[in-house]
């Protein structure tokens, strides 16, 4: 069930993110119970995107075990690109790119878009397979 405040609640109007300082509507914000809140219904202090770019941080943090601040050295090196395809990212922040690793030392390569970072997991890492997809690819051009 989705929470809302009730529309003569005094908190129904922009409010100031904790974090980016942005002042934003209040469906910007995430509601939660809790028993000591008016109606029973609190408010978070930090915007949807601050919350989910935290959340973020702390999974490469946990996952990878990269700072943030080594993910932007990464962004910023491969100039906000694929590594593979190239394909341009607007903003690490906002548009991220895939953290891709060898799933078999753990070691981080660098970071893919979505569709590169899928079509190395769909063949497994393996050279192997990636050979003969190319080996197909380029027997369909004679």
């Amino acid at each position: 069930m989705t929470l809302k405040l009730p529309k003569d609640d005094y908190r129904n109007k922009d409010r100031t993110c904790t974090t980016c300082n942005k002042t934003k509507t209040i469906s910007n914000f995430k509601l939660e119970r809790d028993k000591r809140a008016h109606n029973n219904i609190a408010v978070r202090t930090k915007c949807k995107e601050c919350d989910e770019f935290r959340k973020y941080k702390r999974f490469i943090k946990k996952t990878y075990d990269i700072s943030w601040e080594t993910y932007e050295e990464m962004f910023d090196n491969q100039n906000g690109c694929c590594a593979i395809c190239k394909s341009k990212v607007s903003s690490s922040r906002t548009t991220r790119l895939f953290v891709d690793h060898c799933h078999d030392t753990l070691k981080v390569r660098g970071l893919l878009c979505s569709s590169c970072n899928h079509g190395l997991g769909l063949f497994k890492d393996s050279h192997t397979l990636l050979k003969r997809a190319i080996n197909y690819l380029e027997s369909d051009e004679n």
